[in-house]
């Protein structure tokens, strides 16, 4: 297995430093090793105290690793200061260490600063030298120089300047440009790649810079070259970015788990509707609906914004042979049941599964009876409901859940209800 190294601080709030990098890591199925430099009692409003560890103890970790694990590739993140980037910078290069990304973090999100002024000068004329590739921001890049950075242009002429400072590659990241997109500049001594990818509208930008360097270097440890590690890891952030967590009242971190859950889904998602579709076949509903009348069951990610993150079983309860018919999950259709999950969703967000069927005689009031929310087809259900919503229009019943099976489960609840002596 490939391992990687980062050598940074931690975030008691998870989002950013040793913690979202090890997440990278293991989300791109690399081995994480790490050596924390300072702790920070941080949240996702901002950075409330820095308690650096010392620099023989940063030593200590540094060759506690890289003495026993072989090493692919490693990270710099938040050093704090100048002795532990010399600290840093003198066991790396005792070691000849060549596959490292140097973050160069200055600043959180919030603004709260992290690398002390004096720092500087050390970062330039000790760490960029042993650099394969450099990741600063707009800010960071400005620091760096010594003078603003606001446009393409700029940015293509700092790439130039750092990289005369030493490292092999210069990635400046362009997230602080304004536009519709995101355009960084990669230089690789010889040769601009404009890296372009689409804003997005997404206050999930805590630990943005630390999971982009991180997916870097974990593609550096499964052997990718520069480029193509960038180009990966580009593709990478924007996703983690676009499925960010809305946890905490200010900048919410990425979601490096983002890729990894969205295929875990893929498969877990199909299974629960098959599941659910079992227990249709083996209730009591095939003597109650005509073999012939469709119901149709819905289950959507756990962030599900779109129909595209929404799989759709269509089927009846008819059995052939008795064994269930074949039926064909689709993704993506863009169906008026689909959209009144998603909205359903917007005040209730544990409600992920739907099921849609004819409307049978008594099951309204026995929705009443249980304490249900029947109301008119599209009504968005009310803040935090229970998961027994019972929706109608033009002879159908939508009824949603948390997971398909409860639908199913809460479907046969009502019906043994509607046949009880309370409705006949």
């Amino acid at each position: 297995m490939r391992k990687a190294l980062t050598i940074a601080g931690s975030d008691s709030g998870g989002g950013a430093g040793i913690q979202t990098d090890l997440k990278t890591f293991a989300a791109l199925g690399v081995y994480g090793t790490s050596v924390i430099t300072a702790l920070t009692a941080q949240n996702t409003l901002g950075v409330h105290g820095i308690h650096a560890v010392p620099a023989p103890f940063v030593a200590a970790q540094l060759e506690a690793v890289l003495s026993d694990i072989p090493v692919d590739a490693a990270k710099t993140g938040m050093l704090q200061d100048a002795e532990i980037i010399r600290t840093v910078a003198s066991v790396l290069a005792a070691r000849n260490f060549s596959q490292l990304v140097v973050d160069p973090v200055m600043v959180a999100e919030s603004g709260d600063r992290l690398l002390r002024e004096d720092a500087v000068d050390a970062l330039r004329t000790e760490l960029l030298p042993l650099a394969l590739i450099v990741t600063p921001n707009l800010p960071e890049t400005s620091v760096l120089i010594g003078h603003p950075v606001a446009t393409i242009a700029e940015m293509t002429e700092a790439a130039y300047e750092i990289h005369r400072l030493g490292p092999r590659y210069v990635l400046v990241k362009g997230g602080h440009l304004q536009g519709p997109e995101t355009i960084d500049i990669f230089f690789d001594g010889k040769k601009v790649h404009r890296l372009p990818a689409k804003r997005l509208a997404s206050n999930h930008t805590h630990g943005s810079g630390c999971t982009y360097a991180a997916a870097i270097t974990a593609y550096l440890a499964r052997g990718l070259e520069p480029l193509p590690a960038v180009r990966a890891a580009k593709q990478f952030i924007t996703a983690a970015i676009a499925h960010g967590f809305p946890v905490g009242g200010g900048y919410g971190p990425t979601n490096p788990m983002a890729g990894l859950w969205h295929d875990a889904e893929s498969v877990r998602i199909p299974r629960e509707l098959a599941a659910a579709a079992k227990l249709i076949r083996h209730s009591d509903l095939k003597t109650i609906l005509p073999a012939d009348k469709q119901l149709v069951l819905l289950y959507c990610r756990d962030e599900a914004s779109t129909p595209a993150d929404v799989a759709v079983l269509t089927m009846t309860v008819a059995e052939e042979r008795d064994r269930p018919q074949a039926e064909a999950i689709q993704w993506g259709e863009k169906t008026n049941m689909a959209e009144a999950l998603l909205a359903a969703r917007q005040k209730s967000p544990q409600l992920q599964a739907l099921l849609a069927f004819p409307e049978l005689p008594g099951l309204a009031a026995a929705a009443k009876a249980a304490r249900g929310t029947p109301a008119a087809f599209g009504t968005v259900p009310p803040e935090n409901a229970s998961g027994l919503l019972l929706l109608s229009q033009d002879g159908q019943f939508l009824l949603f859940a948390v997971t398909p099976q409860d639908a199913v489960r809460k479907l046969l609840e009502l019906l043994a209800l509607a046949v009880s002596d309370t409705f006949k």
